[in-house]
């Protein structure tokens, strides 16, 4: 922990220095996963929807878009890019046509697993790095992610369930 440097300055109110922590991790977080990301050619907003199909197997598009926070003709273009690239397969309900679930493809799971695994190595040196630290930080981020989920609910009018499973995402799951 000792080899950790503090980016904001005490003279800073807390809202300022959590504001520096927060970028400047995120910074640094993102920086290995976007690298992975752009030589895996699948767009950002892409890989939300193959980790939300990775999470949630048998999804519709719409429940997809409400989840995601976003329009249903815009997941369906997402979700058509990524069945193009044969990471996601469309199926059928014998009881209801309409309603079409999304799987990844076998090819759509290695890539997510990929994905997910690349960013395990430097979880665990950054787990190490904080030594005694990593509980409080681990609560902390809890916190955090609790707090951005009740913000992000009440910016989209979207019914915010703070005991479900918590999973990243955009699968930066330390595992």
């Amino acid at each position: 922990m000792d080899s950790i440097k503090k980016a904001s300055t005490p003279s800073q109110s807390p809202y300022q220095r959590f504001r520096v922590a927060y970028i400047r991790a995120l910074l640094e977080l993102e920086t290995l996963r976007l690298a992975q990301w752009e030589r895996s050619r699948v767009t950002l907003p892409q890989l939300r929807v193959l980790f939300q199909v990775r999470g949630v197997p048998g999804i519709t598009t719409g429940q997809l878009a409400q989840s995601l926070g976003i329009t249903v003709s815009t997941t369906s273009g997402l979700v058509s890019k990524l069945a193009c690239a044969g990471l996601v397969a469309r199926g059928t309900r014998a009881d209801d046509r309409r309603q079409i679930p999304l799987e990844l493809t076998d090819k759509g799971r290695a890539l997510a697993g990929e994905l997910a695994e690349y960013a395990r190595p430097f979880l665990r040196e950054v787990a190490e790095d904080l030594g005694d630290g990593l509980e409080a930080t681990t609560v902390a981020l809890e916190m955090l992610a609790v707090a951005v989920a009740s913000a992000r609910g009440s910016h989209t009018g979207a019914v915010v369930d703070h005991d479900s499973d918590p999973r990243p995402a955009a699968g930066l799951d330390a595992g």
